[in-house]
């Protein structure tokens, strides 16, 4: 496979590679990685699943809100529209990862990503719902999985992190 790397084969004999820099990226030390992956049985061309290690293997950096928290909104960099951040707290420790595949020929998958914590939402703003020239809401969008997004990032934030901001958009 071009530009991939190899990783580990799955429960059910698929192999699993990755883009340069994807494990390093995650922050995730490569054996839990590994042994995560490997306990996978992939049979769908999208395949999203959220692992319990049964061991904190990380902390994850988006926690609910609560009505102690200071919440500001910021453009992250290489992302489109405005996120929660919150002050003044710290990331969870977390038992959790949630990984991402997509299946690129029959019995290979592509690790397209994995982080430390439950599963989150998309953002509202992104191209799933709206055109991101025109910022007009698709038409055909699911209306419920859009309702969903809402939700969810009106009830959570990610930590603040100056090193992530591209610019802050509310005091």
């Amino acid at each position: 496979m071009e530009n991939f790397t190899f990783i580990t084969t799955c429960q059910n004999g698929k192999k699993i590679f990755e883009r340069p820099f994807t494990i390093l990226k995650s922050g995730i030390q490569y054996d839990i990685f590994v042994k995560a992956l490997s306990q996978l049985s992939l049979t769908e061309e999208f395949h999203k699943e959220i692992v319990d290690m049964k061991y904190i293997v990380g902390t994850n950096s988006c926690v609910p809100i609560t009505k102690d928290d200071e919440i500001v909104y910021v453009l992250r960099k290489g992302k489109k529209g405005p996120t929660p951040m919150v002050k003044n707290r710290n990331p969870l420790k977390c038992s959790f990862l949630t990984i991402v595949l997509k299946q690129i020929k029959p019995f290979d998958y592509l690790l397209v990503s994995i982080c430390v914590g439950e599963e989150s939402e998309l953002e509202p703003w992104d191209f799933k719902f709206y055109n991101q020239y025109t910022w007009e809401k698709w038409e055909d969008i699911d209306e419920e999985s859009y309702q969903k997004c809402l939700h969810f990032w009106t009830t959570h934030a990610l930590i603040y992190d100056e090193a992530d901001i591209a610019l802050q958009l509310s005091i």
